[in-house]
């Protein structure tokens, strides 16, 4: 919430001050509404056509993986919209030619990050044990 260190020290600041706010809780109906869960978390066992997962323990090689990833699906005027699911107060929604620097500050809050596509064609979720999920839901 407001007034907390993540809020004044990263939300507050650039990149994330000049991103849009969300309602987080939209995103996470979304997810809840199109996945299974196991322990809290997606299940990804159940998905199986255009997922893929990696385990990165390296969090600098993580941003690089993740940041590249999005950069694969996102195109000129569309937007990601990430919600965190632990000390983020809201979510977020930024553009393609913010996605490395706004994308980089969000893995730096110590919690599980979904993000996606606004269009929801594809969905990336990054685990805090490591895990980095992606599921591409439609393919051209």
């Amino acid at each position: 919430m407001a007034g907390d260190y993540w809020e004044d020290a990263v939300y507050s600041v650039p990149p994330l001050a000049l991103s849009d706010r969300i309602d987080a809780t939209v995103v996470f109906d979304w997810i809840e509404a199109n996945f299974s869960f196991d322990g809290g978390k997606i299940d990804w066992r159940l998905v199986s056509e255009g997922h893929a997962h990696w385990r990165i323990d390296d969090e600098r090689m993580m941003a690089e993986k993740v940041i590249g990833e999005i950069r694969e699906r996102i195109s000129a005027g569309s937007a990601v919209e990430h919600a965190g699911d632990g000390l983020s107060s809201y979510g977020v929604r930024y553009s393609a030619d913010d996605a490395a620097s706004i994308t980089n500050a969000l893995l730096e809050i110590p919690e599980h990050h979904y993000f996606l596509a606004e269009d929801r064609a594809w969905i990336m979720v990054v685990s805090t044990e490591g895990d980095l999920d992606v599921l591409d839901r439609f393919k051209p």
